[in-house]
């Protein structure tokens, strides 16, 4: 993909995802240490001078995925087995006693009734044990830091002997960017970013701020995203993520004082016209990007 970029587009996601109202403090916090020694420390962030990612353990995203696959079963295997009936209720004209007692009520007791249970149990332990669900992740998985223009991978952090350790660490102008393609089990194209070293055997997926998805223009844009970000030479991106974090970096607070920006554009404004932001950017991506 290009290194030229078009100043304050991105995916509309990031929109949707981080809206106005951003606390300035966006740290990820865990906590480390035991006793009178433990204390909260920042293991991943997003602001002006970096964003250090990482995630959930995958014991956490099991319960999250099991959720979710249980939700679908109930209301997709739900919405077939009332289809039927209602097919041989007024369509067919049959009886319908033996289609309910030999595969409607088995389908509910042996799937429908243990699907609930997954869904309903995972959604008690949010509510009331979130701990259980959502446990703090070991270490970061990557790192893009505007100030020294380096991107960092660390190690898996599953174990724990690596979490927080350097896998390679280089100079972003030293990558570029690419939009990778497969097929889903439709046979239809899925798209995905990545970014990958020009010299050595260094890539990283970004897939992490912007899904796979059918579209490409999305990717193109959160490379778009990236090429601002990283160049210090110019503002921050004009998104509300950002907005709490502007008057801290020095390119970007001369910036909004010589065009008069409002420190507060985006927090003060309306849900109408916020949402009118949000097409608009989708809008401005497909035009760019499409």
């Amino acid at each position: 993909m290009s290194k030229e970029y078009v100043s304050d587009v991105v995916p509309g996601d990031f929109l949707e995802t981080w809206p106005p109202g951003q606390d300035e403090d966006t740290n990820w916090y865990v906590e480390q240490g035991r006793g009178k020694e433990k204390k909260r420390v920042p293991i991943a962030w997003i602001n002006h001078e970096s964003i250090r990612w990482a995630t959930l353990p995958s014991s956490s995203w099991l319960w999250l995925i099991l959720k979710g696959f249980a939700k679908v079963i109930i209301f997709g295997g739900g919405a077939l087995l009332l289809l039927q009936l209602l097919e041989i209720v007024f369509l067919s004209g049959r009886n319908p006693a033996p289609y309910i007692t030999e595969f409607f009520l088995p389908a509910l007791l042996y799937v429908g009734a243990p699907c609930a249970a997954v869904w309903g149990g995972v959604s008690f332990m949010e509510h009331f044990f979130p701990s259980w669900i959502y446990k703090d992740p070991k270490g970061p998985l990557w790192e893009f830091n505007r100030r020294t223009g380096l991107v960092t991978a660390f190690r898996d952090p599953k174990k724990k002997r690596d979490a927080g350790q350097i896998a390679w660490q280089s100079p972003f102008a030293e990558f570029d960017g690419y939009i990778h393609s497969g097929p889903t089990h439709q046979g239809l194209p899925l798209y995905y970013g990545a970014m990958v070293h020009r010299f050595r055997e260094e890539a990283l997926p970004l897939t992490a701020f912007q899904a796979a998805s059918a579209n490409d223009e999305d990717h193109k844009a959160l490379w778009n995203f990236w090429l601002q970000y990283m160049d210090s030479t110019a503002p921050l991106p004009d998104i509300p993520l950002f907005e709490p974090h502007r008057s801290k970096d020095p390119v970007t607070a001369e910036h909004d004082r010589r065009i008069g920006r409002n420190s507060r554009y985006w927090r003060n404004m309306d849900d109408v016209t916020y949402k009118q932001k949000t097409d608009e950017m989708y809008k401005r991506c497909l035009k760019e990007f499409g």
